[in-house]
């Protein structure tokens, strides 16, 4: 492995996009390898118009980049045996990096992480209708690519069962995360968290109706936050998830999750549904079945606290830094096997 062209997501305050960037800084210059990031100005550094990304941002921000590239190309500093790796492989310049590649027979590698796409019919993409073309160009675009990092088996059994892959090119690494964001001296609160965007598939709703029944069982003694809707920056949504003591997910798509994540390392007690990737991820304590069994769920959590959180939670929280702290390392192993 020569060198590895390393092309992040754009830097956006309300994703965890500037912390790959720093992560991966990170772990590269650890590894002592040779790397170079292509880091345009992007357009906007928030989500102004879109669900994940920024629709127009994203796609000037990529094209962008592909233009930096291209230009490294022209001037035959990309070589045999470098690897090209997008932090998100979702990108309309993966055509351009393989015409490149290809039309001038250059032996690069061509890699990246995998979130999200029309496979899902929970995405933003799809409910979007933008399957009726992403489906071929997804099929395309996993044939340019050498190895593709995603985070969970459920993730990677959803893209086997609807598309057309090799699956020995999609490798479950994990995603990247690490709990640095986690402040000394935050006192705990009876707060209950929704820590997830307010899109469709997220379901925001159930978290209304636990509101509902939280406030007649308890009166104003518990809190029930829905984090977007109070934390206008990441530093108060990290400080509202230390200050909470549990998180609840009622999402119907899920390939990671994040937010989830986050609380756990936040010392909130998470609760999920038996489903997606959070079906391997958390143990039993920690998911529900029905809608009826998660409000049972949260009242046993809120009569326990103390006991989930020095018996159960310790455990949970080892399960998932392992994971996030293990996959950088984990891409770049699987680099340098090519």
């Amino acid at each position: 492995m020569k060198k590895i062209w390393n092309l992040p997501i754009e830097p956006l305050e309300q994703r965890y996009s500037e912390d790959w960037i720093r992560w991966f800084y990170k772990e590269f210059y650890g590894r002592n390898l040779n790397f170079e990031t292509i880091l345009p100005q992007p357009l906007t550094y928030r989500i102004e118009r879109g669900s994940f990304l920024d629709i127009a941002g994203t796609n000037y921000f990529k094209a962008m980049q592909i233009a930096e590239l291209s230009e490294r190309f022209y001037k035959n500093e990309v070589k045999d045996g470098d690897i090209i790796f997008l932090h998100d492989v979702w990108n309309p310049g993966l055509s351009s990096i393989a015409y490149m590649r290809d039309g001038l027979g250059i032996d690069v590698k061509i890699v990246g992480c995998i979130f999200a796409g029309t496979y899902d019919p929970y995405d933003f993409l799809t409910q979007k209708g933008m399957g009726y073309w992403g489906k071929h160009l997804e099929e395309s675009w996993f044939r340019i690519l050498d190895q593709i990092y995603c985070a969970t088996e459920f993730h990677k059994r959803l893209i086997m069962q609807t598309r057309d892959i090799d699956p020995k090119k999609l490798i479950v690494t994990g995603h990247p995360i690490y709990p640095d964001f986690v402040k000394e001296g935050i006192e705990k609160e009876k707060i209950i968290v929704f820590p997830h965007r307010l899109d469709k598939e997220k379901n925001p709703h159930y978290f209304n109706t636990m509101i509902a029944d939280i406030e007649q069982e308890y009166k104003n003694e518990w809190v029930c936050i829905v984090t977007k809707e109070v934390c206008k920056t990441k530093r108060a949504y990290y400080d509202m998830l230390q200050k909470a003591m549990i998180s609840v997910s009622f999402a119907d798509q899920e390939t990671f999750g994040f937010a989830m994540i986050e609380s756990v390392f936040a010392d909130c007690l998470p609760l999920v549904p038996d489903r997606l990737s959070y079906e391997e991820m958390y143990y039993m304590q920690f998911k529900y079945g029905t809608l009826h069994e998660c409000m049972d769920r949260v009242l046993e959590m809120i009569n326990n606290y103390d006991w989930y959180k020095n018996n159960v939670l310790p455990f949970q929280k080892k399960r998932l830094l392992d994971i996030g702290t293990k996959a950088i390392p984990n891409m770049i192993d699987c680099m340098e096997k090519l």
